[in-house]
């Protein structure tokens, strides 16, 4: 193999995100969904409980962003349900399950 063929090679090599980065990054967002779903639904009366659902609604949305980045998306800024839709079903269309 010639040497330009061998540089091809790497150049696709780097544009291919990193298979254990995206599958950590699944795996985040997975856990932060379940976490989300458990105080959304939480019928306790905790002083914490809206403190918690905010530092864990923030974490999402920054990890939506860093899979986006990874996905090679545009990421917008932003924040809030609209965002968190289209990023989401964005990464769906790109084969992303979390």
């Amino acid at each position: 193999m010639s040497v330009l063929g061998r540089l091809r090679l790497l150049q696709r090599a780097r544009d291919v995100p990193d298979p254990f980065e995206t599958l950590e990054l699944q795996s985040r967002l997975g856990r932060l969904a379940a976490e989300l779903h458990r105080l959304d639904s939480s019928t306790e009366r905790r002083f914490a409980r809206g403190h918690h659902l905010h530092a864990a609604m923030e974490a999402y949305e920054r990890t939506l962003d860093d899979a986006c980045r990874l996905a090679g998306l545009p990421v917008e800024p932003g924040r809030g349900p609209a965002h968190r839709l289209l990023a989401e079903t964005a990464l769906q269309q790109r084969g992303w399950a979390w």
